[in-house]
This record gives C-alpha cells, sequence and structure tokens, in this order.
C-alpha cells in the first residue's frame, strides 16, 4: 500500500477527473484486500480491468514460476470468501472474479497484456529489435496486435514503460521522451509503467496521466523499504520480490 498511496497522493495534486486501472490489483503485494479495497473505492466504475496475477489469484496460476505461483496461492487464501465471510468481502471478491480483460472509449482500447492475448502475452522492446523472447516471431506479434489497434492500446504487464509506434514499429523509452508523449496520427501502443512494481531499473512507482491529446508518465517516490519488510514478513512471498523493488527489476 506505500506505492498505491504515495501515487493517490500526487494524483490529487493534478488535476485529474477519473482514474482507470490496467490490472494486477494483486499478486506481488503483501496487502492485497487493502489493494482491492483501494482500486474499488477511487476507480471509475467499469474502468478497472483484470490482470493475469488477478485471474491467477481467482483461479488456478497455471504457467507462472514457483515464486509468482507461492504468491497466487497465498493471495487466494487471504481474499478468498467463503460463505460465512462478511459481505464487504465477498462483495470484493466478486469484484476482482468478475473483472473484464479489456474496454474501449472511442479509437482508444485498455487492455492488461495485448491487444491479441489480453491477460498474457508481453509486447517488449525486444520485438521492435527483431528479438524473440517465447519463441514467438516478434515481428508477427508486433503486426497482429497492431492490427487489432484503431489509434491508440494501452497496456501494462511488463511493467515497463514506453511506447511503441505501429508505422515503424520502434520503442520509446520515456526517459528518451522526457516523460511525454504527444499523440499523432500513428497507431501506438503505450505501456503505463506500474505503480508497485516497476521494472524498467526506475524503482519509483510509475503512472500516466492520459488527456486525449498527450500521455505524461509520473514517477512517485515511495518508502520502498517499508513495503520490502512487509513481503519479508510473508514466507510465501519471498525475499526476491521484496529486494527486486529496490532496483526496479
Amino acid at each position: 500500500m506505500p506505492a498505491l498511496n504515495a501515487v493517490m497522493a500526487d494524483i490529487d495534486q493534478q488535476r485529474v477527473d477519473a482514474i482507470y486501472c490496467l490490472g494486477d490489483v494483486v499478486g506481488y503485494g503483501p496487502e492485497p484486500v487493502d489493494a482491492m479495497r483501494t482500486i474499488l473505492d477511487i476507480c471509475e466504475e467499469g474502468k478497472v480491468i483484470a490482470g493475469n496475477h488477478d485471474h491467477a489469484a481467482i483461479h488456478e496460476p497455471i504457467g507462472f514460476n514457483a515464486e509468482a505461483r507461492a504468491a497466487a496461492l497465498w493471495t487466494n487464501q487471504k481474499i478468498r470468501a467463503g460463505m460465512l465471510s462478511w459481505f464487504g468481502k465477498r462483495k470484493r471478491y466478486k469484484w476482482l472474479r468478475d473483472l473484464p480483460t479489456s474496454f474501449s472509449e472511442g479509437d482508444v482500447l485498455y487492455v492488461h497484456a495485448s491487444p491479441r492475448n489480453h491477460l498474457e502475452e508481453y509486447i517488449l522492446e525486444e520485438h521492435t529489435l527483431g528479438r524473440t523472447f517465447l519463441g514467438e516471431d516478434p515481428k508477427q506479434l508486433l503486426d497482429e496486435n497492431f492490427a487489432l489497434v484503431q489509434h491508440t492500446c494501452f497496456i501494462g504487464h511488463t511493467h515497463r514503460p514506453g511506447v511503441v509506434t505501429g508505422d515503424d514499429m520502434v520503442w520509446h523509452g520515456i526517459k528518451g521522451l522526457d516523460y511525454r508523449w504527444t499523440m499523432d496520427p500513428r497507431k501506438t501502443i503505450i505501456n503505463v509503467g506500474s505503480v508497485g512494481q516497476p521494472r524498467d531499473g526506475d524503482p519509483r512507482s510509475c503512472y500516466v496521466i492520459f488527456d486525449g491529446e498527450s500521455v505524461e508518465w509520473r514517477r512517485v517516490v515511495y518508502d520502498i523499504e517499508k513495503t520490502r519488510k512487509m513481503i519479508l514478513d510473508v514466507p510465501q512471498l519471498g525475499q526476491h520480490l521484496g529486494d527486486r523493488l529496490l532496483v526496479g527489476r
């Protein structure tokens, strides 16, 4: 919660009309119930989508590594609502279970992972360089995903903020963009980064502000050590999940 609370404090200082969430409300953090409660409270109705870790925490964490699987199973125990659970917990569990995997507004698509695989597929800088990640054909991956984008698609999943432009299939890192992207006629896939688990080498929380004409990435300092200690206090989450916060990887 320290990361989410810090981001919310920063949002309060901006001129923001509505808050959207692109998934992974739970899965890595030590306070999944509080995270669910907060996101349910602050986000625009219908503008929260499921991430692969949300799905795994409700269903079976298939295809996860041992660390992520253990975290998903622990999270399920914390959020699971039985017949005798109080109403608020049952409501939040049902909300997480029933989250959509995408929504659109005009020519803007919002998904967690990719346009053609909303929950699990990675779109990475490596693909724009012609490199495979999990044995996939990088050109085919980009071509097929951009074919499903009308103009703009916002994603998360990789926890690495940046932009892929559809005309030349080039990756644009946010530092090189000075943390701002101005929309133009080109199709774009825009990664918003991650509030609680940044993985671009910058440990600060990351979110974006979108006004229809431009995207601004905001980096927010939070109490990493406090979060790390809470993670280390939960054996099922593992030391690596806590230590990686220090370096944003």
